[in-house]
């Protein structure tokens, strides 16, 4: 019933995919990587390529990376203020509500500029040196990776709006599915 009502089925799957393509691009990262020390090492020769598709799969691996965190909840947060409003759980949502606000607002200024800077480097058309692949493959995650993290503010937002009004928290529901 819950799943239902808070749409959990589309929130797992979501967060499966961010899981996955964090995983392929780690891999990916890692063997390019590695591949690259041991030729150096073992034949003192390199791979054609291999540092362009480091790179590229890092992007993925950095931006997903990070909207997972998001997902999760398990984001970087600077929680002083939290501290001292332990105690009185109203007070607390509301520090909470303020927080989540900026950054909600500061998430979609991010999203907007990496939208712009997409789409520049779309019309600019660069490509990787050796491989030829267009870079906008790697640059595309970050805008991806921003919309991704503005839309799970906004729901932690909301989580916290519907605690400082006295709400259950959707929090745990979320989790129980991840």
């Amino acid at each position: 019933m819950i799943r239902r009502e808070l749409g959990l089925g589309a929130w797992q799957w979501l967060g499966r995919i961010q899981q996955h393509v964090v995983v392929a691009s780690m891999v990916l990262c890692l063997g390019a990587v590695l591949i690259q020390v041991v030729l150096r090492t073992a034949i003192r020769t390199s791979l054609f390529g291999s540092p362009e598709i480091a790179i590229m799969s890092a992007w993925w691996l950095y931006l997903i990376g990070a909207s997972t965190g998001a997902w999760e909840r398990s984001h970087i947060k600077a929680e002083v203020l939290h501290v001292a409003f332990q105690k009185n759980a109203r007070r607390l949502a509301l520090v909470r509500v303020i927080s989540d606000s900026l950054t909600v607002f500061l998430s979609i200024v991010a999203t907007h500029w990496a939208f712009i800077y997409f789409i520049r480097a779309f019309e600019i058309g660069r490509r990787s040196f050796y491989l030829r692949i267009p870079w906008t493959y790697a640059q595309v995650s970050l805008a991806i990776g921003f919309v991704l993290m503005s839309f799970y503010f906004l729901v932690e937002l909301a989580d916290h709006v519907l605690q400082l009004r006295g709400k259950r928290p959707i929090e745990p529901y979320l989790k129980e599915v991840a």
